[in-house]
């Protein structure tokens, strides 16, 4: 899910009750249980569990459903973490809307330090990072990118400990 609009965007912290909290554990075991499944193993009605559903996904908690895919197994070997150093010419927000739009980089932080931003890309061949780079270097504002390669994968879990 890309979310580029309106930088520098503010989040607001949401409330979740305790059933808040399990049906999100369990959906992010298993983002296609389904509703009376759901209602089943927390002792709960369908309809409370869709009302609460329904609200995590109003407010923002839930923003989509999607299948967790391991990249490396369609082909996706190398991936490049980018930390880039922008100029004060040009808004920030302009050069995250021009990131945002490559199709290849997979997360884009506003970050503290020398470097503003860090992305995450992931290409299928070396020759990929390089056709990248060369797109990113193209985009106005950006001063310095400094690259790092991967080498190997030790853990990468998208899913959120729910306090």
């Amino acid at each position: 899910m890309t979310n580029t609009a309106n930088y520098p965007k503010k989040h607001q912290e949401v409330e979740l009750t305790q059933l808040d909290k399990q049906i999100l554990q369990i959906l992010q075991e298993n983002g296609k249980a389904s509703l009376r499944s759901i209602a089943q193993k927390l002792n709960s009605s369908v309809s409370a569990v869709k009302n609460h559903v329904d609200k995590l996904t109003e407010t923002g908690v839930i923003q989509s459903y999607t299948a967790l895919i391991d990249c490396c197994k369609i082909g996706y070997k190398e991936m490049l973490l980018l930390f880039i150093r922008v100029s004060n010419s040009v808004p920030i927000s302009e050069i995250f809307d021009k990131l945002a739009k490559i199709d290849k980089i997979n997360a884009i932080y506003q970050i503290s330090g020398t470097y503003a931003i860090f992305c995450m890309a992931k290409c299928v061949e070396k020759e990929d990072q390089i056709l990248l780079l060369e797109v990113i270097k193209k985009i106005i504002g950006i001063e310095e990118i400094h690259t790092q390669v991967v080498l190997q994968r030790i853990k990468e879990d998208l899913r959120v400990k729910i306090p």
